[in-house]
């Protein structure tokens, strides 16, 4: 995470049951880089996509935006 799409800074571990709070503003990119498939729940306030959405990959999320 970090101020800037540049110069993200903010790196850290997590594990099974982890939650992450990205805060408004901030750029982020989560990245798995263990062995075990990452499961990524996202929560929006105000939400940003319709009810129900559900996107498989980040690169189906990327052709949805909205």
């Amino acid at each position: 995470m970090g101020k800037e799409k540049e110069n993200v800074t903010f790196s850290k571990q997590v594990y099974d049951g982890s939650i992450i709070v990205v805060p408004q503003n901030t750029w982020h990119n989560i990245i798995n880089i263990g062995t075990m498939p990452l499961k990524l729940y996202s929560i929006y306030s105000p939400p940003n996509h319709k009810k129900g959405t559900v996107h498989k990959t980040k690169a189906d999320a990327l052709k949805e935006e909205y």
